[in-house]
């Protein structure tokens, strides 16, 4: 789909005929302009925890997802030192912290960093540190450094997302794991490959982003306009806060508005791609998992009130076990994320 497909309008073309956005990774391009990467709905991080809240609870599921996969301990016994790759507000650095001797955590972006440095004194958690590391960069560590790495959600922001895993497997100790969360692009197809999005920014202002989709070439070509307009008040001028929303007569109103424009080109390889590029580097045993927070849902789903726990402790000594024998079970890359890889 390349036009609105009410109006024939295409507004991606648009964009690139009137504002000439210049290209920019992730970082300038969308993670600097975000005083929370997460809206600041996090569990633990930002929200107490409510073991009745499907989405807390799926969120635990994720955190030993990541212990028991990583090889960490319990939280009474704690072991390991953990890189995550791309924290944006501290996660999932700042909920598996308990479980590690340390943690830290790198970002392409000074305001993500800014961002999980101030959460952690916040919360007091004081066995993990942040480091700003430009994109395409080398990491700052010695070979070896790490006994596990986590990466959600954030190689495919990197410019060259294959030398980003060959840096990750170089900081990586020989026996230890990386555990990578991807977006898959499959997900978007008949109807999905061009959307809209829509969030506040900082100081008061807000911006949109065009997302152009190109699946089976496994790119994303995204589109960023910032306005000094409130989020509601940016919503408001569009006939629907949706990329069909997005008229030649809405573009036109919204030209003089426009404070800064700009565009980023993603790599988001299918399972597949990730799959031989960690095997080509020298990874081993590389594998699908069955998602942690999936699975806790699922299971969650199938008690009554009566027998789920009330609390984050119950929670957790439900789901840990559980997770536990989850998480050893391979399950076919065309299932998409997460995968595990060991050095």
């Amino acid at each position: 789909m390349t036009t609105n497909a009410q109006t024939g309008f295409d507004p991606v073309k648009w964009i690139k005929d009137n504002l000439a956005p210049p290209r920019v990774e992730a970082a300038e391009f969308v993670y600097d302009h975000m005083e929370s990467q997460s809206g600041r709905c996090l569990p633990v991080i930002y929200e107490p925890f409510d073991a009745a809240d499907d989405s807390h609870v799926a969120d635990r599921g994720w955190v030993f997802d990541f212990v028991k996969t990583l090889g960490l301990g319990k939280c009474c016994h704690p072991r390991g030192r953990v890189l995550d790759f791309g924290p944006g507000d501290g996660w999932p650095s700042l909920v598996i912290a308990p479980f590690c001797e340390s943690v830290t955590g790198v970002d392409s972006s000074p305001r993500r960093v800014e961002t999980c440095r101030a959460n952690a004194a916040r919360l007091g958690i004081e066995n993990t540190g942040f480091v700003h590391v430009p994109a395409g960069e080398p990491l700052p560590f010695d070979d070896g450094s790490f006994d596990a790495v986590a990466a959600a959600s954030s190689v495919e922001n990197t410019p060259d997302p294959r030398a980003t895993l060959a840096e990750l497997y170089r900081v990586l100790r020989p026996g230890g794991r990386l555990r990578l969360y991807y977006e898959g692009l499959n997900q978007y197809r008949d109807g999905r490959e061009r959307e809209l999005w829509i969030s506040a920014g900082c100081g008061g202002g807000s911006f949109f982003i065009v997302y152009d989709r190109h699946i089976d070439e496994e790119l994303v070509f995204l589109y960023r306009l910032s306005f000094e307009l409130p989020e509601a008040e940016l919503k408001s001028r569009l006939p629907s806060p949706n990329y069909q929303g997005l008229t030649a007569e809405v573009m036109a109103a919204l030209k003089p508005l426009v404070s800064s424009a700009a565009h980023c080109v993603m790599r988001h390889p299918t399972g597949r791609t990730w799959q031989a590029w960690l095997e080509e580097l020298g990874f081993r045993d590389v594998h699908g998992i069955h998602g942690g927070g999936t699975m806790a849902r699922r299971l969650l789903s199938n008690l009554s009130d009566e027998e789920r726990p009330a609390d984050m402790d119950g929670i957790d000594a439900m789901l840990e076990p559980y997770i536990g024998v989850i998480v050893t079970m391979a399950a076919p890359i065309e299932c998409g994320p997460p995968l595990i890889a060991e050095k």
